[in-house]
């Protein structure tokens, strides 16, 4: 209950906030002072718009019923009862940090410290990516515990069905699209489709209502996918992906590989953790890729994404764990103590037989391409393209939580200002997902899932990573209790055994 003491009437949380909020989210009645009983209050911090990047000082919230019921200036509200009151001087307050492409489903048995480390790093949702029916329902009632308060998760806001990864006739396809519908899944994915096949889904799915995201066939354009309504490309689009339609070269080389050049399946399980480990045979391509890149090309491409609405999750860490794959910054990190020891040992085994295997020429060229991988981003930013930050989390490198930091930091080295990697993963998620209601911004009547920092975030992009405390669905994780979270799991990952090396790729579906 909110008691507005000034007028000496006990109100409801509902009515105060219409009487008292304004335009900016601050108390237009000054005099007035909200006695609040219960819930948590957070006093004297500083709330970040991530619309615009501009900040309002001085603010206190008032969280409770996992919303936040208001948003005021501090001297407006003191606690009493049950209510719990946090300092938040000189702390920012930003929502809570969307991961927009994990493969946490699968593998969370094997390790179920992903949670708490996801939480600790101040990921309150995720877009899972690793889809089946089962794993519809594992998120369902992940969700619902996660409202009842009975398990500390982010929440699993989209995930599909079963990948569409076996190339197949355009009626077996479109059945496929009304029985992931019938599954509950909240989109499709497409991995490897043929061309005919690709835009049955794509039709079916409009005809459905879902939307289509994943990897682009070789045999499929991006301006094609485009214009055909595929929502989302992963990793721009995954392989040579989106930036062979940048290329002069783009015809020759899809007839080139369609017509059987260049490496072929099937490979062995691990190419899904490093799939250039075993693909040198398409270096060529990649490199007639890089010297026939044609920006005019790119810029027609990203008015095409502006126009139809197609949005870019780049996975850019992802995507340089596998082309720097043998890097040694990877394989010292340390915050591979929040991984297991089985994951460890493969990913450095594979590591290994990166730098034994892969002629030096063709590494080489995969390194050049990120740097290509790099500028099409900044270019996708700067013509208006929407994107989305996501970690891919299941790959070689990529950690739990951390790795989504870690995409923070190669976005804005791509050339992205923070406020815009800021909104990739807060505003620009909640405009996707059609949730601006409920999450994007630090405002009244939306989901009490929000991080503090210790710096400014507008500053620098390092700054997102300086968490001091998280809320999840109103629930708040000081620091000490963030610090405890990572110190459990780095203790009880040190005491695990090792397992057979299959356990991680049976637990890994990372299409």
């Amino acid at each position: 209950m909110i008691r507005v003491a000034a007028l000496a009437v006990v109100v409801g949380a509902a009515a105060t906030l219409v009487s008292c909020a304004n335009l900016d989210g601050a108390s237009s009645a000054v005099d007035a002072i909200v006695e609040v009983t219960k819930g948590t209050v957070i006093r004297n911090v500083i709330v970040v718009n991530t619309r615009d990047g501009s900040l309002l000082p001085n603010r206190t919230l008032v969280i409770d019923d996992g919303k936040i019921q208001s948003v005021t200036v501090a001297r407006a509200v003191r606690t009493s009862g049950t209510a719990r009151a946090i300092d938040g001087a000189g702390k920012y307050v930003v929502p809570g940090y969307l991961d927009m492409h994990t493969h946490a489903m699968p593998a969370v048995d094997r390790q179920p410290s992903f949670w708490p480390l996801m939480l600790a790093n101040g990921i309150t949702g995720i877009r899972e990516m690793a889809g089946s029916a089962e794993a519809i329902k594992r998120a369902q009632k992940l969700n619902a515990d996660r409202a009842a308060g009975v398990v500390d998760a982010p929440e699993v806001v989209l995930i599909p069905s079963d990948a569409f990864a076996i190339p197949g006739p355009p009626p077996t396809a479109a059945a496929q699209v009304r029985a992931h519908k019938v599954q509950g899944a909240g989109f499709v994915k497409i991995v490897n489709a043929s061309r005919d096949a690709t835009l049955a889904i794509l039709a079916e799915a409009k005809t459905q209502g879902l939307e289509v995201a994943g990897h682009l066939p070789i045999s499929v354009g991006a301006i094609e996918s485009s214009d055909a309504g595929w929502r989302a490309h992963e990793h721009l689009g995954a392989g040579m992906g989106i930036l062979l339609d940048c290329a002069t070269e783009e015809t020759n080389i899809r007839r080139a590989i369609l017509g059987g050049e260049g490496a072929r399946p099937p490979f062995p399980p691990t190419f899904i953790l490093t799939p250039l480990l075993y693909r040198a045979l398409d270096a060529p391509f990649y490199r007639r890729v890089l010297d026939s890149y044609d920006e005019n090309k790119c810029q027609t491409v990203a008015r095409a994404f502006v126009k139809n609405g197609t949005w870019q999750v780049p996975t850019l860490h992802r995507l340089r764990t596998m082309q720097f794959s043998d890097d040694q910054a990877y394989r010292s990190d340390p915050n591979l103590k929040y991984v297991d020891k089985t994951s460890r040992a493969l990913w450095e085994d594979l590591a290994r037989q990166y730098s034994s295997s892969v002629p030096p020429a063709a590494a080489e060229t995969f390194r050049q391409y990120y740097g290509l991988q790099q500028r099409v981003v900044k270019l996708m930013k700067r013509s208006g393209v929407k994107m989305l930050a996501g970690s891919d989390l299941g790959g070689i490198w990529v950690i739990p939580g951390v790795s989504l930091h870690q995409e923070f930091r190669e976005l804005a080295a791509s050339g992205l200002a923070p406020l815009e990697v800021l909104q990739m993963t807060t505003l620009n998620a909640a405009e996707f997902l059609r949730r601006e209601a409920t999450m994007g911004t630090v405002e009244v009547g939306k989901n009490a899932d929000l991080v503090l920092l210790d710096a400014n975030p507008i500053d620098d992009v390092a700054n997102l990573g300086k968490i001091s405390a998280v809320i999840s669905r109103g629930k708040y994780f000081s620091s000490a209790a963030v610090q405890m979270m990572k110190s459990e799991l780095a203790q009880a990952l040190s005491n695990e055994p090792l397992r057979s090396l299959n356990t991680v790729l049976d637990t890994a579906h990372l299409h």
